[in-house]
């Protein structure tokens, strides 16, 4: 969105290694989690109208900004805007002093190849999304690749046993941040697979999910409760447990 677009050091970009990761989901997740410490949020996306996993997410929309540019809406104490038309905005939308947000989070959805420099030049702490499948962890590898050096966490969205090709096709970052606890699994929920994103809590296993990558980006945040219900392979915490 050019130089009024740079990004705050201290934002939380979550981006998708490859279309349909679930990038908003991550996203919402990881701003109710931080929310859920009393701290104020702001969720960004910047994807296209078209695009949008976050249409329907807040629970009471709030109309639009002066020019027109974003739709706000508000969820708790999260305050989401999402883009209104096909024309970029000129910069992110901004709150008012009272409003000021303690925490950041811009879903940057799937990038452009040349937005991963842009990204990595403003040095913001990064959730990279994927799948569980052999293209999709080839691809996280690349984008890591564009983001060296940058702080960087990876959201797996999908089932607890991971097939052997798949494991066997991580790259050496990809090793590396699962053996340092950076990667978090998210379950799949059958509701938001039908439903999407909507005003409504997210599921339990879910949310676990956003308390964990929120732990990891901002230390203070209180970790994952570390009583379980099920089996230690089954929980959406560090998928370092993946079996």
């Amino acid at each position: 969105m050019g130089d009024t677009a740079a990004l705050a050091a201290d934002w939380i970009t979550v981006v998708a290694a490859h279309a349909g990761a679930g990038a908003s989901t991550v996203a919402l997740a990881i701003s109710d989690a931080a929310a859920a410490t009393d701290r104020r949020v702001h969720l960004v996306e910047a994807a296209h109208p078209r695009r949008s996993g976050l249409i329907a997410a807040a629970s009471a929309e709030l109309g639009t900004d002066a020019a027109g540019a974003w739709r706000r809406g508000s969820r708790d104490r999260v305050t989401i805007d999402r883009r209104v038309a096909d024309v970029e905005p000129g910069g992110w939308p901004a709150l008012s002093i009272s409003e000021e947000p303690a925490v950041t989070v811009l879903d940057l959805g799937l990038p452009a190849p040349e937005d991963l420099g842009w990204l990595a030049a403003d040095r913001t702490s990064t959730v990279i999304v994927c799948r569980p499948t052999v293209p999709g962890v080839r691809l996280t590898e690349h984008v890591l690749s564009q983001l060296a050096g940058q702080p960087v966490v990876v959201a797996v969205v999908g089932p607890a046993r991971w097939p052997r090709a798949v494991k066997a096709s991580f790259g050496p970052q990809l090793r590396e941040l699962r053996s340092r606890g950076r990667m978090v699994r998210v379950p799949v929920d059958g509701r938001l697979q039908t439903a999407g994103l909507t005003g409504d809590r997210l599921p339990k296993g879910v949310e676990a999910a956003g308390r964990s990558l929120a732990a990891l980006l901002m230390p203070a945040v209180p970790p994952q409760p570390r009583h379980r219900h099920r089996a230690a392979a089954s929980q959406p915490g560090a998928a370092g447990e993946t079996r």
